[in-house]
Formats: C-alpha cells, structure tokens, sequence
C-alpha cells in the first residue's frame, strides 16, 4: 500500500513537471521571436531612420491561422507561396512553424501609442518619456488551453521587458 501511495505521488509530480516543461517551450518560441523581431526593427531604423510596420493593426497577427495555439502554421507559407513580404523586411528567420501569431505596429513621433490590448494590463503604458519619439509595439497571441484566455506577450521599443499575460496556461 506504501509502495503504491509513492508511486502515485511521483506519477503526480512527473505530470506536473512536463506540463510546466511544455508550457516552457510554448512561451521561448514567442519571446525568442520577440527578440527577433524587436532587433530586426533597430537594424531597419538603423537604415532608414523610423521603424517598420508589417502589420496593419495590432490586432492583425502573421501568419494567419483561424485558432492560435491550437496547431503550429508555416512562418512565409500561404498555399504554397511565399506571403511573408512585410516581415521579410525586417529580416526576421524563423526555423519552423510557429505556434504564436505575431504583430508589430509603429509609427512616427506624432503618432499616438497604441494600447497593448484589453487581454493584457500593462501598467503605465506608454510611459510618458516614450511620448513624441518614433515607436513600435510587437504582440505575440495564443490560445494553448484550447477556450481559455489567451497567452500575450508584448513588448515595444521604449522597454526592454517582454510583458505577458496567462503564461503558460
């Protein structure tokens, strides 16, 4: 009876850990990304002086897939052809599918902010130094738990942070 009670306490833990192992994985592809892409629109201001933006909205996530998170989808891939036109500008390279969407917005220094979403608090945004300077914001989205709430990232320019919202979950 002891030698079953054990062995169920270790099963229990052993789940534990690899679901936290995979949760992991799941949330380094979208700040490894993150990175990529925050560091491919330093290197196109570098060269034209303002940042890029790919998408049209920040609610507007590459590549497109009908459920984020629920199966990965090919980064450049739509029916075969090359669609990542807008992204190739930033010289972002992805080694496989991705299970996050992805969005980068930006704008000049009249432009005004965007909020970062209403799935996601971050407090003090923008801060009022980041005000009246070129800027982008970059959101990564996806629904691992499959209906529950949705696992954001979102950084920007004026921080070096990657905020999160439902990690892991």
């Amino acid at each position: 009876m002891i030698v079953v009670t054990i062995v169920g306490v270790l099963a229990t833990l052993a789940v534990v850990g690899v679901r936290r192992y995979i949760a992991h994985s799941k949330k380094g592809e979208a700040i490894e990304i993150i990175g990529a892409i925050k560091a491919g629109e330093e290197s196109y201001k570098d060269e034209t002086f303002m940042y890029y933006s790919p998408s049209s909205a920040l609610d507007q996530y590459y590549p497109k897939s009908p459920a984020y998170g629920q199966y990965k989808v090919e980064w450049g891939l739509k029916d075969g052809i090359n669609d990542n036109n807008n992204w190739a500008r930033l010289g972002i390279k992805v080694a496989g599918p991705v299970l996050f969407g992805y969005s980068c917005v930006a704008g000049g220094s009249t432009e005004e902010i965007p909020s970062p979403g209403s799935d996601i608090s971050v407090p003090g945004w923008p801060p009022d130094y980041a005000k009246g300077q070129p800027w982008y914001v970059v959101k990564a989205v996806a629904d691992l738990q499959k209906g529950g709430p949705r696992t954001v990232f979102v950084s920007a320019n004026f921080t070096t942070q990657i905020f999160s919202a439902n990690e892991g979950e």
